[in-house]
């Protein structure tokens, strides 16, 4: 269970494609997350990466990913990705802090929407979204296609 002692060793810094394997066994365990190969393979992420370099963190504790978010744009909106905390750290603000970051990054270069996408049955994950401020949107349907 999160303690003030696992905060103080909590450091943020920018997300790198040689995180992805700690990140993927975070996202693996974490309930309500949806992985998929064709978005979530490592070329997938590593592109995500390079495209949105300012928008994608990982948060760790003694050289463990404790947290990940990553942030996107098309330039003219923001898309957030796999917010996700070790549950040993959750209560501590990590996903907060990640989601804080990444919203300011976005607002610097004129982003001024930003959304989300939540499985259905993810209960936590909606809760936090909806304490956060995010809105859902019942006018829209959303479609995707793997090429």
């Amino acid at each position: 269970m999160a303690t003030a002692n696992n905060s103080s060793q909590i450091k943020i810094r920018k997300m790198t494609s040689y995180d992805y394997k700690q990140a993927y066994s975070l996202w693996e365990r974490t309930p309500g997350m949806h992985l998929r190969e064709a978005d979530d393979s490592l070329a997938e992420i590593s592109r995500l990466l390079r495209f949105n370099h300012d928008l994608c963190y990982i948060a760790e504790a003694n050289k463990k990913i404790i947290g990940t978010i990553m942030g996107a744009t098309d330039g003219r909106r923001g898309k957030i990705y796999h917010l996700a905390v070790d549950e040993e750290f959750r209560g501590l603000q990590v996903a907060k802090k990640l989601l804080d970051l990444v919203s300011l990054n976005l607002n610097k270069v004129g982003i001024r929407k930003i959304s989300v996408c939540v499985m259905n049955n993810n209960e936590l994950g909606i809760g936090f979204w909806e304490h956060c401020g995010y809105q859902k949107r019942t006018d829209i349907s959303y479609f995707d296609r793997i090429l």
